[in-house]
């Protein structure tokens, strides 16, 4: 086998359940997607930490979207489980190493008491994206309609989001536009809503 062949052959197996010979340590920025394609047991792991939000990895749309979007330390803020425990269990079941030395790496989240425009909007009205019937559906990407919705927002302008789950992920793109609040709420066993306000001129 020549060296190009050779290169190529490793590239196969860095992109399937070898990738543990491409990336030789698992760390809190590591996607899941990379964690999963560790080895076949990684997911049924992260859904055993907490059914209800990662249960939708086994449905293959739910997969493809969630994974590539998702870090570790994320994932250990959505199991409430410490960032290292997380990853020296996928380090384990993958074969590799795991990054040290590192701080536990803080991630966004929704404060713990409403801030009091939320008040003002459930009062007044808000704009609304009811993602209920595609969580049911488990046939869509949420994130494209709740993002066009939050972008569209004017200064003070408030948008209610309804979801199955606490929208995690969303948090870490919210944080990075550097303008918007948000405030989450769980209502039923199976609802949350989410409050969105960019911040006023």
């Amino acid at each position: 086998m020549d060296a190009v062949q050779s290169s190529a052959a490793v590239d196969d197996i860095g992109v399937g359940y070898g990738g543990n010979l491409m990336r030789k340590t698992v760390g809190p920025g590591m996607r899941l997607k990379e964690a999963l394609d560790l080895d076949p047991r990684v997911v049924g792991y992260v859904i055993s930490l907490n059914p209800h939000d990662f249960e939708r990895l086994r449905n293959p749309l739910m997969r493809r979207l969630m994974a590539p979007r998702i870090t570790l330390s994320r994932v250990a803020a959505m199991a409430g489980v410490s960032q290292e425990e997380l990853l020296e269990r996928i380090a384990a079941l993958g074969g590799v190493g795991m990054e040290t030395g590192h701080p536990e790496r803080p991630v966004p989240q929704s404060p713990k008491e409403a801030p009091p425009w939320v008040a003002d909007a459930a009062s007044q009205g808000a704009s609304t994206v009811d993602l209920l019937p595609l969580d049911e559906a488990l046939d869509g990407d949420p994130m494209p309609p709740v993002m066009r919705a939050v972008k569209a927002l004017a200064p003070g302008e408030v948008l209610l989001v309804k979801h199955r789950w606490e929208p995690q992920p969303f948090y870490d793109v919210w944080s990075r536009m550097g303008d918007l609040e948000w405030f989450a709420e769980r209502v039923g066993d199976e609802e949350w809503r989410i409050w969105v306000c960019r911040a006023p001129d």
